[in-house]
């Protein structure tokens, strides 16, 4: 994008309102030409710093912006999520609004909302809420949902040790063995080796890029275990 582009104008791309973009743009301090007078002239880099912070929230027939946004996180967490405050977090609400939000989509049959036994470090009782993608309405909704943009997370601080909640993947391994910084290669060939969607989603953020090369380069990984772990040490740089 060559010419900048105005405030209304960004709040129409971003399907948000023009005050929401000039306190995104002060919050940001983004050094955008007139944020002083409070006339704007966004450039690209303005504009992605922007989509990036709020998202991109398009309107869903049949939904509230919040519940399409709830709805969305959903569909993006393969094996679904804890509670209202996780999914609040993933979708950048407020925990009341996405608690609310729930109730409704339930109501609707839209999300599940299951108990069963999970193992998480030990097996244990949890809430699983997900998207019923079995749902009527939902082949009609599902191209809608995938033009929403939710707000980039604000990264996790790296973990120095495989959490409680992983360490059925590790049963027989001495616990001094779990610490990251000495071990990390280990943990990765041990993620790797057992492909948990959670386990390797945790790797993916908390290892790095050498854990996963010295993992690739270890005996005792098929072909694809390999591609993925180089594909993981690639994304990790």
């Amino acid at each position: 994008m060559d010419t900048v582009i105005s405030a209304r104008q960004a709040a129409e791309m971003l399907h948000t309102s023009v005050p929401r973009v000039v306190r995104c743009v002060r919050a940001l301090g983004l050094q955008a030409a007139g944020a002083s007078s409070g006339r704007l002239a966004l450039d690209e880099s303005d504009l992605s710093a922007l989509r990036s912070h709020l998202g991109v929230a398009p309107d869903v027939p049949g939904l509230t912006r919040t519940e399409a946004k709830v709805l969305a996180a959903l569909s993006r967490a393969p094996v679904g999520l804890v509670s209202a405050r996780a999914v609040a977090r993933r979708s950048q609400v407020s925990p009341t609004a996405a608690g609310g939000a729930l109730e409704h989509l339930i109501a609707r049959g839209l999300v599940l909302d299951e108990h069963r036994m999970a193992a998480a470090g030990t097996a244990r009782a949890a809430r699983i809420l997900r998207v019923n993608v079995t749902a009527p309405e939902w082949p009609d909704l599902a191209p809608a949902l995938a033009r929403v943009e939710l707000p980039a997370l604000a990264p996790d601080a790296p973990a120095k040790r495989v959490p409680p909640r992983l360490r059925h993947l590790f049963w027989n391994v001495a616990p001094a063995q779990l610490a990251t910084d000495e071990h990390g290669s280990f943990v990765a060939r041990r993620l790797l080796q057992g492909g948990d969607l959670e386990g390797l989603a945790w790797g993916a953020t908390h290892l790095r890029a050498g854990d996963w090369d010295h993992a690739v380069g270890a005996r005792g990984l098929g072909a694809e275990q390999r591609s993925l772990g180089a594909n993981l040490a690639a994304a990790a740089r």
